[in-house]
C-alpha cells in the first residue's frame, strides 16, 4: 500500500482549527489529540478516520514515494540480471554488515546499493517479487542522489526549519 500524505494533511488541518475553535469559545487547550480531533472533525464536515500508529507512523519507503505523475521521487532502475522494470531499489548499507565488505572482506568499502525485489512494511525486500540481484555502490546514498538529481537536502534541524519537542530542552 502506497503512504497517502493527505490523510496526515487533513488531521493536521482539523488540529489547528480545533486549536483555534476552543481558542475562540474561550475553553482550555486540549492536548491529547484524538479528542480534539474527533470534537472537531464533525465540526468542519470531515468524517473521523481512525489511524493507528501501526499504519501511519512511519515515514514513507523510498518504493512508497510517487510524484503526481506515478514516477518514482527516488529514481530506480532496470534490473540487468531479470529484466524487471523499475524494479532495483537504491538503499543504503551500514558499513559493518556483509554487503558493505569488499572482496577481501574488510568492512565498509560499500556505502550503498541497488537491489532488485520490493519492500514489505518492515523493509525488507521480498523475494517473489524480484530476483534479489544486487548492484554494490562505493558512494553514499546523499552522494548518490544528489548525482541523480533528487533534491535531497542536509542540513541542522534549524537550517531546514525543523521543530521538535526537544529544541527547548525537555521538561
Amino acid at each position: 500500500m502506497a503512504f497517502d500524505p493527505c490523510p496526515h494533511q487533513i488531521m493536521q488541518i482539523v488540529l489547528k482549527a480545533g486549536a483555534i475553535i476552543r481558542q475562540l469559545k474561550q475553553l482550555p487547550e486540549e492536548k491529547n489529540i484524538t479528542v480534539l480531533y474527533k470534537e472537531t472533525a464533525p465540526l468542519l464536515g470531515i468524517p473521523v478516520v481512525s489511524m493507528n500508529s501501526k499504519d501511519v507512523d512511519h515515514l514513507p519507503f523510498p518504493g512508497e514515494m510517487k510524484n503526481e505523475a506515478g514516477k518514482f521521487i527516488v529514481p530506480r532502475k532496470d534490473c540487468p540480471q531479470c529484466g524487471k522494470k523499475d524494479s532495483m531499489m537504491l538503499g543504503p548499507l551500514c558499513l559493518t554488515c556483509e554487503d558493505a565488505k569488499g572482496e577481501d572482506g574488510a568492512p565498509g568499502k560499500y556505502k550503498s546499493m541497488y537491489q532488485c525485489g520490493e519492500k514489505d512494511k518492515d523493509g525488507k525486500i521480498v523475494p517473489e517479487t524480484g530476483c534479489g540481484y544486487k548492484e554494490k555502490l562505493g558512494k553514499f546514498i546523499t552522494q548518490v542522489l544528489n548525482e541523480l538529481g533528487v533534491d535531497y537536502r542536509s542540513g541542522t534541524k534549524e537550517s531546514m526549519g525543523i521543530r521538535t519537542y526537544t529544541d527547548d530542552g525537555l521538561k
